[in-house]
């Protein structure tokens, strides 16, 4: 522990001046070389400060001890997605705030309050804060550094810079090993990172790592997040048997904890390995179990509701479709979101209106995708609308689609973009 900074916090909070602390002590010019950390103090010396200080060493060294002790828990509760925990560690960790500038913790404590911040997806106020602790970077110690490469990989991934992400986290990966029981999310971030980018191989590798991890340290949220990754996966490699002895493990393990966020994820997940098998019957099961469970108008509760009408429409209940989206689109409010368009696509199929389809798609419904960046569809629709004018004999219009088609799929593929 540095004392001298710590002398100069409790001169500083009582007012006094370096003449009146080391009056009769030393001289004020050992005294300035001591609070700078930049002289060695003799023990009588440090004594007879602390004295007139009314502090201690030992309180001051406890009160230290204690302060790495909560911001290690502050950051675990984090880790372990325990919200009221958090919440109040993160409000008794604020009381030291002043005192932490004069310790050897103040980066640590300047990156664990940024990460609480991310953590509220409080995403301008966490860039504001990234700007101006970049300016000390050179200063952090190697644990600091690699605690900051993880918070900025956490902060692009939630801007959907998930390229970017993984690079902060390469940039530190020979320091994974080192300060994995300390900060335990490095490879369960990378394995999201290479799940958002559609790679499935590094995130089953990457996420069998990280569960590993939180299995170690019984970080039950965690593991379960993780296991829902890895069954995303195998059920795209078509490996369904293992993917559905592990959904079955979350939505037992969920249900015991009474976290309904993670049950509904794993009957739509459930839902979706059943359409990859087409089951569709039992993936229909699957999706009315979870949307029961999803706030209504939210993005999953449309994600839910569109894959429902993928499956009725594949066993040809298209009656049923219409009934039920005409009821939704009826009531949706903002009719420039991704949601809303995917819906009415689906609608249009169900009515088996092609031609209304296809006006809709090059009216509004491409325009719309394009906005939000949503690649994947510009390139479904557009060569959509491809195959309808080369069907109805216009080579024109059919080669200006597959055209806008074949363009975002070169971009989807570089970017590694996915819908």
């Amino acid at each position: 522990m540095k004392i001298g900074k710590i002398i100069n916090y409790h001169r500083k909070k009582q007012q006094m001046t370096q003449e009146q602390l080391c009056d009769g002590i030393c001289s004020i010019s050992h005294l300035s070389k001591i609070e700078n950390n930049s002289k060695e103090v003799n023990i009588e010396t440090l004594n007879l400060l602390c004295m007139k200080l009314g502090i201690s060493v030992e309180d001051e060294k406890n009160k230290v001890n204690h302060i790495k002790i909560k911001l290690h828990e502050f950051y675990d509760s984090i880790e372990r997605l325990h919200h009221k925990k958090a919440d109040a560690l993160y409000l008794n960790l604020r009381k030291y705030r002043e005192f932490v500038l004069y310790t050897e913790l103040l980066y640590v404590y300047e990156l664990y309050m940024l990460r609480y911040i991310l953590f509220l997806n409080q995403l301008e106020l966490a860039e504001q804060m990234i700007g101006k602790m970049s300016r000390n970077v050179r200063m952090f110690s190697e644990f600091e550094l690699f605690v900051w490469n993880i918070l900025n990989a956490i902060f692009n991934h939630k801007r959907n810079n998930f390229i970017k992400s993984l690079d902060f986290l390469d940039e530190v990966k020979d320091l994974r090993k080192q300060y994995r029981d300390e900060i335990t999310e490095y490879y369960y971030l990378k394995s999201l990172m290479h799940c958002r980018l559609g790679q499935s191989a590094l995130a089953i590798y990457f996420g069998n790592k990280a569960l590993e991890v939180f299995k170690q340290r019984n970080n039950i949220i965690r593991t379960l997040d993780v296991k829902t990754i890895l069954s995303i996966h195998l059920t795209e490699t078509g490996e369904y048997e293992r993917a559905e002895n592990l959904l079955r493990e979350v939505l037992d393990d969920a249900e015991l904890i009474q976290n309904t966020t993670i049950v509904e994820m794993a009957w739509h997940n459930l839902g979706y390995l059943y359409g990859a098998k087409n089951l569709s019957e039992r993936a229909l099961e699957c999706y009315y179990k979870s949307l029961a469970l999803i706030e209504k108008n939210s993005e999953s509760y449309y994600l839910t509701l569109g894959n429902i009408a993928t499956h009725l429409l594949k066993l040809q209940k298209n009656e049923q479709v219409v009934n039920m989206l005409e009821h939704e689109l009826e009531l949706f409010e903002d009719k420039t979101k991704l949601e809303y368009v995917k819906l009415r696509v689906l609608y249009f199929e169900a009515k088996n209106e092609e031609k209304a389809l296809i006006q809709y798609l090059m009216e509004e419904g491409l325009l719309i995708m394009e906005k939000h960046g949503n690649r994947m569809k510009v390139y479904e629709y557009s060569e959509r609308i491809a195959e309808y004018y080369q069907g109805q004999g216009d080579p024109l219009l059919a080669n200006k689609y597959f055209q806008i088609s074949l363009h975002q799929m070169k971009k989807t593929h570089n970017k590694g973009v996915l819908r």
